[in-house]
Formats: structure tokens, C-alpha cells, sequence
């Protein structure tokens, strides 16, 4: 429940990521597969509930 003591380095070079995606320096990537790749790092605990809430409303942006 309280876990935004979580510090996950991926966390920032995901959204670099999904930012990049956004402003169309990225053309080619799989959505499904970053999805998933960022739900298996909150299923493991590996981010908060707030980043990953962050990076999969980003992710359904896209």
C-alpha cells in the first residue's frame, strides 16, 4: 500500500522512453511489449503504484 519509498532506475529511462515515442524521435516499438514489460516490474515490485500508474496512462495515450 505505501510503496513510494520504491526507487526503480528504469523507471526514468522507461518514461525517457515513452516520451520519445510521443515526440516521434521513436517510430518503431511495440506497445504490447512495453505494457507488459512494465506490469512484470510492478507484479515483481520492482516500481511503485504511482510509476507505474504514470507510465501505463502514458502507455494508453499511445
Amino acid at each position: 500500500m505505501y510503496d513510494s519509498h520504491i526507487y526503480c532506475k528504469e523507471y526514468k529511462e522507461l518514461k525517457d522512453y515513452i516520451v520519445d515515442i510521443f515526440n516521434g524521435e521513436i517510430e518503431e516499438y511495440d506497445i504490447e511489449e512495453l505494457a507488459n514489460h512494465i506490469q512484470e516490474l510492478y507484479d515483481s515490485g520492482d516500481i511503485s503504484s504511482s510509476q507505474y500508474d504514470d507510465l501505463m496512462s502514458y502507455v494508453h495515450d499511445l
